[in-house]
């Protein structure tokens, strides 16, 4: 009850300076989502003063924090939205589109730069997919299935590895590609964003070795099923979903690093379009192209949330036991 009593003062209080500084500080039409944001959170607070005395299995402060997350996420792309949509020649003075125009998107699509950074991401990201994934399935197989000693600690390497900074590995990887004389080169980024997919691919296909029913393939075994029937009746559908969701998940994970490429590829033949979007102000007329072509690429991980929110929620919500 305590808990739920300072969500609600925290999230009353948070909502009441943000409609009193959009009232005073802000012009329309920027105000009204100021406004907007501040009767949320102060609803927010109010219903977690009903709701605080009940056995109820609410979280306010989980509340709190997914309508923080959904501000400082939406703000940003609407911003984004409002550069790309502001015609050429004029700054945009508000949050909120005014004379909304398609003319970058059309520019984006249109320029060399931004489509030969595409093509690189794309080509990067499956090679690099395709050899994750055909190291990381028998490896996640053998860390949940096979009784060897050390798993666990194998497995604490592999997400160690996930939150190590890439960045700081950029200066090693430029030495070595210089030495090969493979620096510049669109395949020599390869290799680095593997540090990126494969404890990813690692890490996400334990979830799906985990969950799989393996009784079932040693049933299917005993009947006498041959290899092309256990893959039929087994790894298809058993395997298949979760092992292709893997894999999709990794793709896109490789096409939005920007690290490795900015680090790795110094021109722009070799610039994946994450690190060209950083970098594009010289080499992309005006910033609304840029913006336009940032909202075309958030389209790929957009649609993968949308065609398969529960599969991924299983795959990101759940870590090996």
């Amino acid at each position: 009850m305590r808990s739920r009593l300072w969500a609600s003062a925290t999230s009353f209080a948070l909502g009441f300076a943000a409609g009193n500084y959009g009232v005073l500080m802000i012009a329309r039409p920027d105000q009204w989502a100021w406004i907007a944001v501040s009767v949320v959170l102060m609803l927010t607070g109010a219903a977690g003063v009903l709701f605080a005395d009940t056995t109820r299995a609410v979280s306010f402060w989980a509340i709190l924090g997914v309508e923080l997350f959904a501000v400082f996420t939406l703000v940003p792309m609407l911003w984004t939205f409002t550069v790309a949509t502001t015609p050429s020649g004029v700054t945009p003075r508000t949050l909120m589109p005014q004379d909304v125009t398609w003319a970058a998107f059309d520019g984006a699509l249109s320029s060399d730069t931004l489509r030969s950074a595409a093509g690189t991401s794309l080509l990067v990201a499956l090679l690099a997919t395709i050899v994750s994934m055909l190291l990381a399935v028998p490896a996640a197989y053998a860390l949940v299935q096979l009784p060897m000693r050390g798993r666990r600690i194998v497995y604490g390497f592999v997400v160690a590895t996930l939150l190590m900074p890439v960045l700081a590995l950029s200066g090693p990887y430029a030495a070595q590609l210089i030495d090969l004389g493979a620096y510049g080169s669109r395949l020599a980024l390869v290799v680095p964003t593997l540090v990126v997919t494969l404890p990813l691919a690692v890490w996400l296909s334990v979830t799906v070795m985990r969950d799989v029913s393996w009784g079932l393939l040693d049933a299917v075994r005993a009947d006498g099923a041959s290899r092309s029937q256990t893959l039929r009746q087994f790894a298809v559908p058993r395997l298949g979903p979760g092992v292709v969701t893997v894999t999709l998940l990794v793709f896109v994970a490789a096409c939005n690093d920007f690290a490795i490429g900015a680090g790795l590829a110094p021109d722009r033949p070799s610039l994946p379009l994450p690190a060209t979007l950083l970098v594009a102000s010289g080499q992309v007329d005006g910033s609304s192209a840029v913006a336009a072509a940032g909202l075309l690429w958030l389209l790929l991980p957009l649609a993968l949330l949308l065609v398969l929110p529960r599969r991924i929620n299983h795959l990101l919500g759940r870590s090996y036991r």
